[in-house]
């Protein structure tokens, strides 16, 4: 079985836990139905903003839709995760790998590994979502673009941003990327609104014909 079709499985028993119809994901998450019927039947390639908006909208953590099956361990608790025991998660983007280092239980802030390959990147397009980004380059060198500004980061550099604005990231370098990723449920008490026009939600990517 193919990670699309892991994908569908867990949207669909995750939906129907809730109570939920298609068309009420739907109004949730800004997906249109139809794409929403396409990724429960294992059909298509959602990226990582649609993940971002269906899990957002289903109200649990993204790794919950791309959790790689069979590795739960009993070391696993509600405060370690041993050495080699993260969750590896599934990644829709070619030449990308993330691993999920901070217990599943804990999904107020998730630490990941995330590995990138020449060339690799976050997907075509911007997304946002609700939270915060933060990460430390531990090898090689990333593009990051937030809110319409490029930096070019490399090893012992650190950046962090509200992911309510637009962004995307992307390996241009000739050697592979390893970069330790943050990511918070919510955004962090204290901080300023985000102007209107950078709190709205990304359009659905089904209607440029993306998924």
């Amino acid at each position: 079985m193919n990670s699309n079709h892991l994908i569908g499985q867990r949207l669909r028993q995750i939906r129907k836990n809730l109570a939920l119809s298609l068309s009420g994901l739907s109004e949730r998450s800004g997906v249109s139905v139809g794409t929403l019927s396409q990724l429960e039947r294992g059909l298509g390639r959602p990226s990582l903003r649609t993940i971002e908006r269906i899990s957002q909208a289903l109200g649990v953590p993204p790794f919950w839709l791309l959790e790689m099956p069979d590795q739960h361990n009993p070391e696993h608790d509600q405060m370690i995760v041993r050495s080699g025991q993260g969750v590896q998660l599934t990644v829709t983007e070619p030449g990308m790998t993330k691993t999920l280092v901070t217990p599943r239980s804990f999904d107020a802030m998730q630490l990941m590994t995330v590995v990138m390959e020449p060339g690799s990147k976050s997907g075509a397009g911007f997304y946002r979502h609700e939270g915060i980004d933060v990460g430390y380059i531990l090898s090689g060198s990333l593009n990051l673009e937030v809110d319409g500004r490029t930096h070019v980061l490399s090893a012992g550099d650190c950046f962090a941003f509200d992911s309510q604005l637009p962004h995307r990231f992307e390996n241009r370098g000739g050697s592979r990327a390893e970069v330790l990723w943050i990511n918070t449920k919510s955004r962090l008490n204290g901080l300023p609104p985000l102007e209107p026009a950078a709190a709205e939600p990304s359009p659905d990517p089904a209607a440029s014909g993306e998924l």
